[in-house]
């Protein structure tokens, strides 16, 4: 059969005799964990392998791609193929009586989704997420579509801790004044879900271009924000209905919020003292006797 119509793992296996020994340690990693391998880059698979980009560029050579970037595709087409073609739904494991209410479904299934959430996030790269938010010059917090709520959420309490918060809600001219005129080292924290608003990735691909660092939120490293992300939050989703799952995502979000709050609490006091000084003699809230800064001890 011409290897032209054979799937990377299919060459793989096929070619395993013409490779040399380093090359076959590239061969193994990718035919046992190509599915976490999405966005994979040369330097980094050349480190996953403790081998040489060289030896990796040479493998996808043998293999008849030509490039590694080629391979790439090739890494990412297999992966596209064992995505199922349809949303997850989610199979109700104890709410099984004609007594159970809708609440009961939904809380089951919210919980799940957390746990799986919370078993996925990774230690040393919230910890950056909330250095990185904390340390920026400017930060800029953008979802579009049914996304564009988490967004807001996010914005509302980060501009309540810290300065150059802004919420990018579309690509209209004033948005593509807050890219234009981001400064030097800002910091954007995203979020895309399915089924993907078409936008989102337009607006993480300009602000990739323009050097921003990408904190981002998604369900998979197949999704289509992954390869823009520096860092990436996974919320695995499953649905009922039409309607998003939320109790996991605003789970992480909140999370990283507070870990802001923490990392200079003082200076979030400071603010908020501030920012209702500016209007002192109005009534902005009902219960006017709740102080924020009294929270903050």
């Amino acid at each position: 059969m011409n290897s032209k119509n054979l799937s990377l793992l299919e060459r793989i296996r096929s070619k395993y005799d013409l490779l040399s020994p380093a090359q076959r340690v590239v061969g193994n990693y990718l035919l046992s964990s190509y599915k976490s391998l999405a966005y994979v880059t040369l330097a980094e698979l050349s480190k996953l392998t403790s081998t040489g980009q060289g030896t990796v560029v040479r493998f996808a050579q043998v293999l008849g791609y030509g490039s590694f970037s080629n391979l790439q595709n090739a890494l990412r087409e297999e992966i596209e193929n064992d995505l199922p073609k349809k949303l997850a739904i989610y199979s109700s494991k104890n709410v099984r009586t004609e007594e159970a209410e809708p609440f009961d479904t939904i809380f089951e299934m919210e919980r799940a989704i957390m746990d799986d959430t919370y078993s996925l996030i990774d230690k040393q790269d919230f910890r950056e997420a909330v250095r990185r938010i904390s340390d920026a010059p400017a930060l800029i917090v953008s979802g579009t579509g049914s996304n564009l709520f988490l967004a807001e959420y996010a914005g509302y309490f980060l501009g309540t801790m810290r300065g150059n918060v802004t919420v990018l809600r579309g690509t209209d001219i004033s948005d593509r004044n807050v890219l234009l005129d981001a400064p030097e080292g800002t910091v954007a924290f995203v979020f895309s879900f399915p089924r993907y608003p078409v936008r989102m990735q337009s607006i993480v691909r300009v602000m990739k271009e323009r050097g921003m660092r990408i904190i981002g939120v998604s369900d998979s490293m197949a999704s289509p924000i992954a390869e823009y992300c520096d860092l990436l939050f996974i919320v695995p989703q499953k649905f009922i209905s039409f309607m998003d799952p939320c109790a996991g995502v605003m789970s992480v979000i909140h999370s990283i919020l507070y870990g802001v709050y923490l990392s200079d609490k003082e200076g979030c006091r400071k603010r908020i003292e501030s920012r209702n000084s500016l209007f002192a003699g109005d009534k902005e809230f009902v219960s006017e006797n709740v102080c924020l800064p009294d929270l903050m001890s």
